[in-house]
């Protein structure tokens, strides 16, 4: 049950993870062009869409700066192999 809960989370909690720390830090705050509720909304889908390999992004955040392509690549690799290792542990605990 752990390794499935751990599967479920893993995403999410990259995506909250790398928006707060994004958001937390002064230089990829400068990128949004929207302040408020509404720029926050564009860093969080960024991520999102980052971290679930689904390649869009809100028109309003200037991405293309190399914290952004960074982080975003972390969690693009992130998202996409972390949850392989718990599915294969889970895998493994069951045989």
């Amino acid at each position: 049950i752990k390794l499935a809960a751990c599967y479920i989370l893993v995403t999410p909690a990259l995506v909250l993870g790398f928006t707060a720390v994004a958001m937390a830090l002064p230089t990829p705050a400068d990128s949004m062009t929207n302040a408020g509720a509404h720029g926050f909304s564009e860093i969080l889908y960024a991520y999102t869409s980052g971290a679930n390999n689904n390649g869009s992004a809100f028109a309003g955040l200037n991405a293309d700066t190399q914290w952004f392509n960074t982080t975003i690549g972390i969690a693009m690799l992130l998202g996409r192999f972390l949850p392989m290792v718990f599915v294969l542990a889970l895998a493994g605990s069951l045989a």
